[in-house]
This record gives C-alpha cells, structure tokens and sequence, in this order.
C-alpha cells in the first residue's frame, strides 16, 4: 500500500503563501501544511486552517531569518532577529554562543504559539531543515513528546533521479547526515515518520512532471512530498528574497494530471495524524 503526505511548507510567512497553499489544498493534492508560527501572516494561516479541517497542520519551527517569537536571547537573537542562515546558526551553535536554553525556549515558544492560535499539531518539522542540526534534533525530539504531537519530518530518501543542480544534491547528501545522525533521539521518543522525503532537492523548482514521475515511481510505504506553493507577489517575493517559485509549485500540486496520476495508481493522500 502507498500513502503520500504532500506537505506545503512556510504557512503563515505572507499572504500570498497562505492564499497558495488553500489553493493547493482545496483544488490540488496537498493534505499537509507546516505553520511558522512567528510568520508575518500566522494569524491568518491558522483561521483559515480552522476553516479547512481536513488539512494537517504541523509546526514550522524556526531558527533562522525570522523574527524570535520568546525573549531574552543574547546568543540566538540578540536584536530579536534570528540568525540570517543555517550556516550562521550553525557557526554560533557549534562554537558555544548559542546556549540550548536559547533553542528550546524558542522552539518551545513557538509550538506554544501555534497552539495558542488554535492549531492542534500533527507533526513538527523545520524552516531550512534547521531542526535536524546536531543537538537540535533531540531537542526537537523531546517537545514533540512533552506536547503529545507524535510525528516528526525526517528528511531522509532515495535519489528521485531528478535533483536540479549538483549544490541541490549536495544539501540533500549534508542534511540527510545530520537527520540520521539525530534519528536515535526520534526512536527514542517513540516518534514516527513518512518511510521517505522527497523535494529536498527541489526547493523552489517543484513542478508538474516532476512530481508526476515521483508518483509513477513513489515506493510502497508512506512518502512525504515537501513543497512551497503560493500565488505569485513579486512584491512579497522581492521583500523576502524568497519565493520566486510559488506560482510554478503551486501550479503543480494543482494540475489535475497529477491529481488523476495519484488516484489512478491508487495511492492514498493522508497527513502526519495518519500514519
């Protein structure tokens, strides 16, 4: 049996994310969405996750680019503005300027955020995949048991054959270490997981026949498809200088071909409380 979590990352970050991924949802293939609950537009997000129950909604947690949503941390966000990049975090927290106190507290702050927004989390995961540094990913591990959210993204799957770019395939190579390298603490919070990732290599390039080949030859288990959908703002895109892929990620998970593909193979869509 196949079951397929497709899961639009970055709910909350901007209007026209929020607008891309109910798009996607109502119309297209997508079951899942991660809220970044510190996000500009998280207010709207979760109403209109509210407004659309059979979408699973887990956490976007975030370390990086955005506003903190705790206080009083010198090392992490000394000006109330996370690290600029994974590899400035990484620098910070490998070198000691980051204490864990600092990671947790704003992990823990946003998951309380969201929660609070009225979002019942169905999974955790994290913005640049930060939550799967070292030492990050126990921490991660160990909320998601306190707060009884019982799935975490573990972005770890075989080559698609169609990575976009030898830096693209070299990320996915780095960031599946550091998943599988943190993969004792998610056993040891008895936490589960799609059996595979997919999109990793594609961040922002997600388009319809690729997606339409991963599903020909989707394996049997449980797969997690990661995308970034929205409607196109080339004002929002140019202020955040990210998301200049929305529109053509959002016109894939709404291609009907693919739609058809899915059910014709019969597949089954499901989110993280499914599996």
């Amino acid at each position: 049996m196949k079951h397929l979590i497709i899961n639009a990352d970055d709910f909350g970050m901007a209007g026209a994310v929020n607008a891309g991924i109910i798009k996607g949802h109502r119309e297209g293939v997508i079951t899942s969405a991660s809220l970044l609950s510190g996000g500009a537009a998280a207010e709207e997000a979760a109403a209109l996750a509210k407004d659309n129950p059979g979408l699973g909604v887990g956490v976007h947690l975030c370390l990086t680019i955005e506003k903190a949503v705790s206080f009083n941390l010198p090392g992490l966000a000394p000006d109330s503005i996370l690290p600029p990049s994974p590899l400035a975090f990484m620098v910070k927290w490998l070198t000691g300027r980051i204490s864990r106190d600092e990671v947790r507290r704003e992990l823990k702050a946003q998951i309380d955020r969201a929660v609070f927004l009225g979002i019942t989390p169905t999974h955790l995961d994290g913005h640049q995949h930060i939550h799967v540094m070292p030492g990050v990913f126990r921490e991660v591990a160990a909320l998601a048991r306190e707060y009884g959210i019982k799935a975490v993204r573990c972005p770890v799957g075989p080559s698609s054959g169609l990575e976009k770019g030898f830096g693209k395939a070299v990320e996915k190579i780095i960031l599946e270490g550091f998943a599988r390298y943190g993969s004792g603490a998610v056993r040891a919070n008895s936490l589960r997981h799609p059996d595979y990732f997919f999109g990793l290599a594609q961040t922002g390039s997600v388009d319809a026949g690729w997606l339409a080949k991963l599903v020909e030859g989707l394996p049997d288990g449980t797969s997690e498809i990661m995308c970034h959908p929205g409607i196109r703002d080339d004002n929002t895109a140019r202020r955040l200088d990210w998301g200049h892929g929305w529109q053509g990620e959002l016109d894939a998970v709404t291609d009907p071909r693919v739609k058809e593909l899915i059910e014709g193979r019969g597949i089954r869509l499901v989110n993280f409380s499914q599996i």
